[in-house]
């Protein structure tokens, strides 16, 4: 999937839950914004720059920010991903999703060309292709991964579960 198909399936999906929550779109990335207090609350979405592969697929994440301007990645901003905003249980269910999407990944041929440029990529390449054992810790800067729209789409659902509460924390401060 081209990370324009991601985008616009993920704008689709969660634009209008932002819309209703009084955001607007902000420039840059998959973006939306809104005023509250005296900064603004800042959810953005990215592709990762690794680019699509047919077998391992890709991945996204998510980024939420309070700063004083209406743009992604602002100076003197305070940051969260998603996983520091969630609580454990939360965190599991991102992690079950996540190791749904792994485990039904199409392993690559052992022609695949990745597999034969030295052990070390081989090991990295092999490693996208295994759960993840350890539950998540609010710490852990997790990327969203997928292969198929309907993973996007998955992602969606999962995300418009818990987008209120991870806004609510954001702009609490906490």
């Amino acid at each position: 999937m081209k990370a324009a198909e991601v985008y616009a399936l993920l704008k689709s999906d969660l634009g209008p839950w932002f819309r209703g929550a009084g955001f607007q779109r902000a420039e840059g990335f998959l973006s939306w914004c809104r005023s509250r207090g005296d900064a603004y609350t800042v959810v953005w979405l990215q592709v990762s720059r690794d680019g699509w592969d047919a077998y391992a697929g890709s991945k996204f994440v998510v980024t939420f920010q309070r700063s004083l301007e209406p743009v992604p990645g602002a100076m003197q901003s305070r940051n969260a991903r998603l996983a520091d905003l969630l609580q454990h249980d939360a965190r599991e269910e991102l992690r079950a999703l996540q190791n749904a999407v792994i485990t039904g990944l199409v392993h690559p041929p052992d022609s695949h060309p990745t597999l034969h440029v030295s052990e070390r990529v081989t090991q990295w390449y092999r490693k996208k292709f295994v759960p993840d054992a350890e539950p998540y810790s609010d710490r852990d800067d997790v990327w969203l991964r997928y292969a198929t729209p309907d993973h996007v789409r998955a992602w969606s659902r999962f995300l418009l579960a818990h987008l209120p509460a991870c806004v609510t924390t954001i702009e609490s401060g906490a």
